[in-house]
């Protein structure tokens, strides 16, 4: 029964963790960054500078 429920357990982590990777290189490929859905400094920058050069 332990070994039925470490592979669930293992199957789920692997499979969070293959979308995840999916989910950020479909991003990249975008360009856009992982932090693209939050508020991030880098972002702030950027879009205060497209501000400047307008």
């Amino acid at each position: 029964m332990n070994l039925i429920i470490n592979g669930v357990i293992i199957a789920a982590i692997l499979a969070l963790a293959g979308y995840q990777i999916v989910r950020a290189v479909q991003r990249s490929k975008k360009g856009k960054c992982a932090a693209c859905d939050y508020d991030c400094e880098a972002k702030k920058m950027m879009e205060q500078a497209k501000k400047q050069a307008m």
